[in-house]
């Protein structure tokens, strides 16, 4: 086709669906034999615009029988957008249509590895994007699209000499080539060759097609009679903080996974370091596919899935296999695979019927991005397993703010609970947004640790009670319809803050960020009453034993602290600096009843232990050295467990030899290590007017007041506006307020409550 003749063609021009919640339109691509035998100069992309009814899991068998046998078998593309000027065009029913040059090329790629017509789906062409009722209607029938597909084929980029390399490495260690691998080479121009090449692959493309669409059909068929995925038959599952407690089995099947010996004597010679490291860099890390939201649900929703790009080809299977294996088993790290394990979590779920909260998969996928800020919420909802409601229904024609709005009143009626106001980055906020809405777009591995749960589990702190008063009640939804922007609250107003430390950047050691909030606490005395020489003394004892525990820590390289758990190996602590002797001091305020140190033999090198202490009570009976202690790890040990005396004395009789390398002092010592950068790390050290001691959101200002909110577990920063109006900047820590004592204090009189409305 000429040049002059693309010119000359009008634009093409959508026309509209029947039921766009229920129907799709599918490209059908025109083979091209020139592509296909690696010509420089190949015809124009051909295609036809198809429509087809969608077997809906929501339908009935007999329903879905009837469209699954009507729809032809299909391929989805999952890719980048990249630059969203459209560059290129592709030919469809004779008129042109403009697309971005990402899509083109992955359009290609897929051309090259078909064997004749191939159907294939691709948002940017299937959905009219300047039509925002059907882009919201359609996004409700994308993990449908994935789902239904014989295959979700990702896109991860142009060919490069290194992807090439990393995944013809995957394709050798696995033994499992991708569909229609082929590397042919550019050949000659000759009519005959594509004539004669054309004559023998129309007639088996038609036989291949019929063969995938038979196996296809026996897919749906089963998956029709013995659904998981219906929306009536799912679960809704919790995953516990920073666990892989979701399909367990399946992640440990992958971490156990040994390549066949003949297929592991063909990349024997390779420098599996360097490889891992080239693969984490390539294929993870460089990628934008790895960073973009909707290949969540894309990938999610596929029983199938292969990689295509950088001219080859592998299956989504071998390629976790071979990143596993680097991984574990030759301890050749791959530091972003973490993000390989979200993606496979979720996917195992939806497809076994078990689905994970929205608040949930919002935190899994923070780091992810999208062009559009609404989809950090719309790209989930197909994968969801709350009920869906008003709320969430996508509309691209609401803001981002009261998407977003809308999203966090969910949460809050979901939970009964102001929660899920908390725990989100507050750092480069979309200006905006309402102070209390989190803005999802960001990237929350930011943010400062949680102190509410984030997978819907009970909070260990009961700020607000245990009666009525721990529930929020105050939702409206007549009328949120038009003040969405603003929250009604209640609660009580604990104190101002008086003295606050100076914010530190995230990389700082957290012994370093305790030695500021150590000279805070120390320039506060005339705030604090029973602020003695004593006192101070403690206070420098306990910054002896946080500096150890942080040098302990910064020896540790990035793998040893990450991977403890699945290594064979227990990571190496040699660096570890010798510790000074413990003064009395230290020694005074100590007790242990560690089991470890009864059982351990005695040897020239003692291994870590924790020397019995007789107790002593001071350093209980001191609120300012108890408040500091316990604000330091903001009053908790994990995230599921609350600092108790125990542990507080565990903690501080510590003796580090020089020789750590006993395992089960290694895991309480990383569990300390990450308690304390948890606890501190973006946070400051606060002192209120009346002498109360807490950690606080590093936004907080002088002035800000501390106050429990009735249906909020742990105390929040506010800061006045006008009138009853606050701006919200987040939760904090406030020893002597994270169990009912402000609630306490409003029963006897000393407390009132007040309205508080967060804007």
């Amino acid at each position: 086709m000429s040049t002059d003749l693309l010119v000359t063609m009008s634009d093409y021009i959508y026309q509209p669906l029947k039921n766009a919640t229920e129907d799709i339109r599918l490209l059908k691509l025109t083979f091209d034999i020139r592509q296909a035998l690696g010509r420089a100069n190949v015809n124009p992309l051909v295609g036809q615009l198809k429509n087809y009814p969608l077997p809906l899991t929501t339908l009935s068998r007999r329903q879905r029988m009837l469209r699954a046998a009507l729809l032809p078998s299909f391929n989805a593309l999952s890719y980048v957008w990249g630059n969203p000027a459209r560059t290129h065009e592709i030919i469809i029913d004779n008129k042109r249509l403009g697309i971005t040059e990402n899509l083109y090329k992955a359009l290609r790629d897929i051309q090259k590895d078909a064997i004749g017509d191939v159907y294939v789906w691709a948002d940017a062409i299937c959905i009219c994007q300047d039509d925002l009722l059907e882009r919201s209607a359609q996004i409700l029938l994308m993990r449908e699209v994935y789902h239904a597909a014989a295959d979700v084929r990702i896109w991860l980029g142009s060919p490069t000499e290194e992807g090439r390399r990393c995944l013809k490495f995957i394709a050798d260690l696995t033994g499992i080539y991708g569909p229609e691998e082929s590397d042919m080479v550019p050949s000659e121009e000759s009519k005959f060759e594509e004539m004669f090449v054309k004559g023998l692959l129309i007639p088996t493309a038609g036989i291949v097609r019929a063969g995938c669409g038979f196996g296809q059909s026996l897919v749906q068929i089963t998956d029709i009679l013995d659904s998981d995925v219906r929306d009536d038959k799912v679960e809704m599952v919790l995953d516990d903080d920073a666990t892989l407690s979701l399909h367990h089995d399946r992640i440990q099947m992958l971490v156990e996974w040994k390549p066949h010996s003949r297929h592991f004597k063909t990349v024997q010679d390779e420098d599996f370091v360097f490889i891992a490291n080239l693969i984490d860099h390539e294929l993870i890390q460089s990628c934008t596919w790895f960073e973009r939201m909707w290949v969540v649900q894309e990938l999610g929703a596929s029983e199938t899935a292969s990689i295509l790009g950088y001219g080859k080809s592998v299956w989504w299977e071998s390629f976790l296999r071979a990143v596993y294996f680097l991984n574990y088993s030759l301890e050749a790290p791959i530091n972003n695979i973490r993000k390989l394990t979200g993606l496979e979590k979720i996917r195992q779920s939806w497809n076994s019927g078990k689905r994970q909260p929205l608040r949930d998969l919002i935190r899994e996928c923070r780091y992810r991005n999208a062009t559009d800020p609404r989809d950090k919420i719309f790209s989930l909802i197909g994968m969801m397993g709350d009920k869906m409601n008003t709320f969430l229904m996508p509309d691209y024609t609401k803001s981002v703010s009261e998407v977003y709005a809308n999203a966090t009143f969910h949460f809050i009626e979901q939970s009964g609970s102001l929660d899920p106001l908390c725990g989100w980055q507050r750092l480069g906020r979309q200006k905006q947004l309402p102070s209390w809405i989190p803005d999802y777009s960001l990237n929350q591995d930011l943010a400062a640790s949680p102190l509410v749960p984030i997978d819907g589990r009970e909070s260990i702190f009961t700020a607000s009670g245990h009666d009525h008063r721990s529930k929020y009640m105050a939702l409206d939804q007549q009328k949120l319809k038009h003040f969405w922007t603003h929250l009604p609250t209640s609660g009580l107003c604990i104190d101002t803050i008086a003295i606050l430390s100076n914010p530190l950047p995230e990389d700082v050691p957290f012994g370093s960020i305790e030695h500021m909030w150590h000279s805070t606490i120390s320039s506060s005395g005339g705030l604090l009453d029973g602020f003695t020489k004593d006192v101070q003394s403690c206070l420098e004892d306990i910054s002896s034993v946080v500096s150890m525990y942080s040098k302990y820590w910064n020896s540790l390289d990035q793998f040893s602290k990450h991977l403890p758990s699945v290594s064979t190996k227990s990571p190496s602590t040699a660096r570890l600096p010798k510790s000074p002797k413990s003064t009395d001091r230290l020694s005074k305020h100590s007790q242990s009843t560690d089991q470890l140190a009864r059982s351990s033999p005695l040897t020239e090198k003692p291994l870590l232990y924790f020397e019995p202490k007789k107790p002593d009570p001071f350093l209980h009976v001191i609120y300012i050295l108890d408040a500091y202690l316990h604000s330091l790890l903001c009053g908790q040990i994990s995230t599921t467990e609350r600092l108790t005396r125990d542990e507080i004395q565990k903690f501080m009789s510590l003796n580090l030899p020089t020789d750590t390398t006993n395992p089960e002092r290694e895991s309480f010592l990383a569990k300390v290590c990450n308690s304390l950068r948890a606890g501190m790390t973006r946070r400051c050290m606060a002192v209120t007017k009346q002498g109360y001691i807490g950690a606080i959101p590093q936004e907080a200002q002088q002035g800000d007041l501390i106050c429990v909110l009735f249906g909020c577990s742990v105390p929040v920063v506010l800061r006045k506006r006008i009138g009853e109006e606050y701006s919200f900047i987040g939760e904090c820590y406030l020893h002597g307020f994270m169990d009912s004592e402000a609630i306490v204090f409003h029963v006897k009189g000393e407390f009132q409550v007040q309205k508080f409305v967060l804007c």
